[in-house]
């Protein structure tokens, strides 16, 4: 096995255009030359129905989407997100953040975004509910990196939408 899995490369770097399936009906467009190391783009699918959560990196920067069933707003998951995270790892994006901020995609979907920034740790934390999933967008890295692509960041996000077509 360990022959097998030297021999696999995990590397599957974007290009222009890849949108990635958070949802069956939602998807973003990933930036180009960023790594998949979990999703799928809109055409593709695995052997189960259910879409695994994405994650991105470029260097040290790691942008996770994923979604779930809720019934609540967008600013009711950002809170539920971050108790989850104080109870399990305990840690708390919200305690460090700055104030919560409305976002609207270029879809017309809207949301609640927080950055939080310290010297070790940076990024945002992004909720939305569409359809009854709430979606959520981890965005973490290094101050320096995260700075360095904050366009392409924000860009990913705003491109959030509903999907044209139907994943396959």
């Amino acid at each position: 096995m360990p022959a097998i899995d030297s021999a696999v490369t995990s590397d599957d770097p974007t290009v222009a255009g890849d949108r990635l399936a958070v949802t069956e009906s939602v998807s973003f467009t990933a930036p180009q030359g960023w790594n998949i190391d979990s999703g799928f783009r809109i055409d593709d699918r695995g052997a189960s129905d259910s879409l695994p959560a994405v994650e991105l990196t470029s260097g040290t920067t790691v942008v996770v989407a994923d979604a779930d069933n809720f019934t609540g707003t967008a600013d009711e998951l950002l809170s539920q997100v971050d108790a989850v995270s104080l109870a399990t790892n305990g840690s708390s994006a919200l305690a460090i953040s700055g104030a919560r901020q409305p976002i609207t995609t270029n879809g017309g979907l809207t949301g609640v975004q927080v950055n939080f920034d310290t010297p070790q740790r940076a990024g945002s934390v992004t909720t939305f509910v569409v359809d009854g999933k709430g979606i959520r967008i981890r965005v973490a890295g290094s101050p320096d990196q995260i700075a360095a692509r904050s366009q392409e960041i924000a860009d990913m996000i705003a491109s959030l939408g509903t999907t044209e077509g139907e994943t396959k």
